[in-house]
C-alpha cells in the first residue's frame, strides 16, 4: 500500500487545481516497492512489488485498477490492510524461500464530492482487493477485502495539508482471522516549484489480528512532473513497530495520455 499511499498524496497539491474535466484523461503507469521488516518473526521478510496501474478520470470521478507482481522471501504473509505483511501473532507463510508471482488485484473509485479551489476538498474513496495472489507461497490471503475512505485537503499557496480517515473490511478465516477497523494518515504537501510536490505524512492503522499492535509509520515523498504527460514519484517509509515493515522505499513513472 505504501506506492498508492504516496501517490494518492501527491496527488491533493495537483487535485486541488481542476474542479471538472470534461474529456476523460487515461493514465498508464509502474514503478516499484520494497519493504523489509520481521513483523514480530525472528527472520526478517522482504515484499519486492512492481505494479501495473491504470486509471480513467472523468469530471468527478476517478477509477484506478493495480495489478501487481510481487516477490516474498521470508516467513510472513503479504495482507494488503497492514501496509505490507502481517506478523505479531498472524500465521506464517507455508515456506520462508523466496516465492514470486502475480498479487492481489485492486479496483477503485473515487468522487471529487466538493472540489473547490482555495477551500476545502472531500473526496470519497471505494477500493475493493481481490484474493487473487497465490496463497499457498503467501503472495496474499487469497481472500477479498473492501475499503471506504474519506480524504479533506486544502490549498494554502505552497502548503497543502491533507489527511483521511477509512474502514477497512477483511476477508477472515480460520487460517486467516483478520480484523475489521479504522486507518487514517495526516500530512502535508508543500510546492517547491510549479512542477514540483514534497511531502509527508503520519500512517496509523488498527490492529488486524488479535494480540497485534496498531501499525504506524511514517513516509516522505516527492513528485515531479518533466513535462505534460510524464509524472515521477519516489518515497520512503519508516515503520514503528511489528506492524508495520522496518523501512521501505518505492518509486512509480505515470504517463497522461
Amino acid at each position: 500500500m505504501s506506492s498508492t499511499l504516496a501517490a494518492e498524496q501527491s496527488e491533493t497539491v495537483k487535485g486541488e487545481q481542476s474542479v471538472a474535466v470534461n474529456p476523460a484523461i487515461i493514465k498508464l503507469g509502474t514503478g516499484f516497492d520494497y519493504s523489509s521488516g520481521d513483523y514480530g518473526f525472528t527472520q526478517s521478510t522482504e515484499v519486492f512489488s512492481v505494479p501495473v496501474n491504470l486509471s480513467v478520470d472523468k469530471d468527478r470521478w476517478a477509477f484506478k485498477a493495480t495489478l501487481p507482481y510481487i516477490t516474498i522471501k521470508g516467513p510472513a504473509t503479504v495482507v494488503a490492510g497492514s501496509g505490507g505483511a502481517a506478523g505479531g501473532g498472524a500465521p506464517p507463510r507455508p515456506t520462508s524461500h523466496t516465492e514470486s508471482g502475480a498479487g492481489d488485484v485492486m479496483l477503485s473509485a473515487t468522487y471529487h464530492a466538493r472540489p473547490v479551489p482555495g477551500e476545502l476538498n472531500i473526496d470519497l474513496t471505494g477500493r475493493v482487493k481481490f484474493g487473487t495472489a497465490n496463497e499457498d507461497k503467501g503472495l496474499g490471503t487469497g481472500l477479498t477485502d473492501y475499503y471506504a475512505q474519506i480524504d479533506l485537503y486544502q490549498n494554502f499557496g505552497v502548503i497543502t495539508p491533507f489527511g483521511n480517515v477509512g474502514y477497512r473490511m477483511l476477508g477472515s478465516n480460520t487460517a486467516f482471522p483478520l480484523k475489521d477497523g479504522f486507518y487514517a494518515s495526516a500530512g502535508a504537501a508543500f510546492r517547491l516549484s510549479p512542477k514540483t510536490v514534497a511531502g509527508a505524512a503520519y500512517d496509523w492503522r488498527s490492529r488486524i489480528i488479535d494480540r497485534a499492535e496498531n501499525g504506524t509509520d511514517a513516509i516522505a515523498f516527492i513528485s515531479t512532473n518533466p513535462n505534460d504527460r510524464w509524472n515521477l514519484l519516489a518515497y520512503v517509509l519508516k515503520g514503528f513497530n511489528d506492524a508495520s515493515p522496518d523501512y521501505g522505499v518505492g518509486g512509480a513513472a505515470t504517463y497522461k495520455f
